[in-house]
């Protein structure tokens, strides 16, 4: 497949996706509060961060894997391990009623625990069977299980909503089925593939092969995630469930976009830095170099009008009680706009297998964010707008530390070639 069919292929089925979730996004607004939407993007949010857990790092190391019979166990372990730590966090709420939630006065039913169980579950799944994807070049497949997946959701939510019917956990509950469609129809496409069967030898000589991904892309991953995801909790907790809800409204409308858009087209770099990245950096680096500029080329003006007028567009599209996610927006606008142009290219120290300069900087940010939060507790927007900004650089600096070093490796692979 060519490499504009590729980028077609994914940007066409993950943009229908993500016009699902606007569509829905004006009905669901008048049919659940901000507050609802606090609690639920509370659970999201834990969600996210045991996912980065959950596989220890491993999926990244799928597409890695040139033979496709190894690739397929390593993909075994990782949902082995998803499903383990799962099944654990549900063991400790069930024996000893303790939950992450806890910490932000969030104190889960039974129900709500299982179903944050079945969502890290369901969401990991997904992941490792993406990066499946990439290793056998399916993008169709990534591309039409995303549809599927928003579609599901967005139609349960509504649903159970109209219908009064466990409506408390209708966000959640519509969210986690619409992601075990995904992962149902991914698990079926895989098993017409390679079949395997996974000894303890295999399970060790995989781990040792891969331990690099164990010690430092998962805490990487973990801290890049909790630098990004915390946010939310830390507004659930010193500004309360209304204003967590604003932020939880503006990640869906605004955030998950740029995230579709992103994983989109990172699904596609990393998929073909993966096969180059060894002998032909040059390529990587016009690829890094070209798709950033690209975006940047597309995105800046049209993102910068739609930030001017965005409490006015909110306001007008979901409702009165949505001014404030408007005014979110506009102060997180230049974070948002480095995550579109930067975040296709973001996962490149992974490539370069450099995760100790990548968990250093994943550290820094998580530091500043932490102390951003315990300092100004006084004006939500204040505060938005200088955690904005902060991630807004730390976005620049990984973008342009990844150029110098494909950079400078490509150079010295040329010098060899000239020798």
């Amino acid at each position: 497949m060519s490499i504009k069919k590729i980028i077609w292929t994914l940007f066409s089925g993950n943009a229908f996706a993500q016009l699902l979730m606007i569509a829905f996004a004006p009905v669901i607004a008048r049919l659940y509060t901000a507050a609802e939407f606090g609690i639920y993007a509370a659970y999201v949010t834990v969600i996210t961060m045991t996912v980065k857990v959950a596989s220890i790092g491993l999926e990244k190391a799928i597409p890695l894997e040139r033979n496709q019979v190894q690739a397929k166990k390593l993909m075994h372990i990782n949902q082995y391990l998803a499903f383990l730590i799962s099944l654990l966090i549900l063991l400790v709420y069930l024996v000893f009623g303790v939950s992450i939630l806890n910490w932000v006065g969030i104190h889960p039913t039974l129900w709500e625990a299982v179903f944050l169980s079945i969502g890290i579950t369901m969401t990991s799944f997904i992941q490792i069977y993406n990066y499946e994807n990439m290793n056998r070049e399916q993008y169709r497949v990534l591309a039409t299980t995303r549809v599927l997946q928003n579609g599901f959701t967005g139609l349960l939510q509504i649903g159970l909503a109209f219908s009064n019917v466990m409506k408390g956990l209708g966000l959640l509950f519509g969210d986690v089925i619409g992601k075990a469609i995904s992962a149902l129809i991914l698990s079926r496409v895989s098993k017409r593939d390679v079949r395997t069967h996974i000894t303890w030898r295999d399970t060790r000589d995989l781990l040792t092969k891969y331990k690099h991904f164990i010690i430092f892309s998962m805490p990487a991953g973990l801290i890049n995630t909790l630098s990004l995801q915390l946010p939310l909790l830390f507004v659930l907790g010193i500004f309360g469930a209304s204003d967590s809800g604003q932020y939880a409204f503006v990640q869906r409308v605004i955030l998950v976009p740029i995230s579709v858009l992103a994983i989109t087209l990172s699904q596609f770099f990393y998929s073909i830095a993966a096969k180059e990245i060894g002998e032909n950096k040059e390529k990587v680096y016009d690829l890094y170099v070209g798709l950033t500029k690209k975006l940047a080329y597309y995105f800046t003006v049209p993102f910068c009008v739609f930030a001017f007028f965005a409490p006015s567009i909110f306001q007008m599209l979901f409702g009165e009680e949505w001014f404030l996610a408007g005014q979110l927006t506009q102060v997180l606008g230049v974070m948002f706009l480095t995550q579109i142009i930067c975040s296709a290219t973001s996962q490149i120290l992974y490539l370069m297998e450099r995760q100790k300069l990548q968990i250093v900087l994943e550290i820094v940010k998580l530091v500043f964010v932490i102390a951003i939060f315990g300092w100004m507790q006084h004006d939500f927007l204040q505060t938005m707008l200088i955690y904005g900004s902060v991630i807004a650089i730390f976005n620049l600096c990984l973008w342009f530390i990844g150029r110098q070093l494909l950079k400078s490796k490509g150079r010295l692979v040329i010098g060899k070639h000239k020798k």
